[in-house]
């Protein structure tokens, strides 16, 4: 996309963030914030977010993303990377989507702040080595998935495990998706404003072209990451935004 697309997209994301009183400092509008999950994604621009079409990206404000490590009973340190605090604001536009994938470490909570939210999900863990998963209580079985929902074309495969469907408004509970667990949402293509979701979970290991210079808490952390995206397309284009 083009430096004055990119921008543009991102400023009316912020302004909407602070519009709904989140914590948006200047640091946080960055070349890092406006994700675009792949090449063929870029597509999205040609007929503008407003086109209601499907296809994946999104906006992510991070005020808060602090390891637990400082603090922890003696020996805890190899269970840290499954603690800490994350809070971020997401903003997807009509149509758009958050693409299927897990966290092997990170549990996370949704609360909608404005419009709707549509979650496509597996509620069964996926068996990530030979670690056993854990179900103190385990995810609900959602809803079937409505008809007519469009996906972004060429990525209709990797959302077939996700077979539950849970559709979320501004003023629900916080709704859990615990780690292992395959997801993705979208802003309902019919939508009259973006989707604004505010994620609280534990720490986030995010690396991204922006954070090589960021340090990590535990030499063991460096260049983690604890996003597992079901399309390739979609990992690569997690970690670089192309901007002209």
């Amino acid at each position: 996309m083009t430096r004055r697309e990119y921008d543009e997209w991102l400023n009316e994301a912020a302004s909407l963030a602070r519009a709904l009183r989140y914590p948006i400092t200047p640091d946080m509008v960055n070349d890092s914030a406006g994700i675009v999950f792949g090449e063929d994604q870029y597509a999205a621009f040609e007929n503008g977010l407003w086109s209601r079409e499907a296809y994946e990206l999104m906006v992510i404000f991070e005020s808060l993303n602090e390891p637990a490590v400082d603090g922890l009973p003696t020996g805890g340190a190899q269970h840290a990377e499954y603690s800490g605090l994350c809070d971020k604001l997401m903003i997807v536009h009509p149509g758009k989507f958050c693409p299927p994938h897990f966290h092997q470490r990170k549990t996370e909570s949704y609360e909608v702040v404005l419009g709707e939210m549509e979650v496509f999900y597996d509620p069964e863990p996926v068996a990530v080595g030979d670690e056993p998963p854990l179900a103190f209580r385990p995810m609900p079985v959602g809803d079937a998935w409505p008809e007519g929902v469009a996906l972004a074309a060429g990525r209709e495969d990797s959302y077939a495990r996700l077979t539950s469907y849970v559709r979320l408004r501004a003023g629900d509970p916080k709704f859990v998706m615990h780690r292992k667990h395959l997801h993705a949402f979208r802003c309902p293509a019919d939508a009259d404003t973006p989707l604004v979701v505010r994620e609280v979970s534990t720490y986030s290991h995010e690396p991204t072209e922006h954070a090589h210079d960021k340090p990590a808490p535990l030499p063991s952390w460096a260049g983690v990451h604890d996003n597992a995206f079901v399309a390739p397309a979609a990992n690569t284009g997690r970690l670089t935004t192309a901007i002209r």
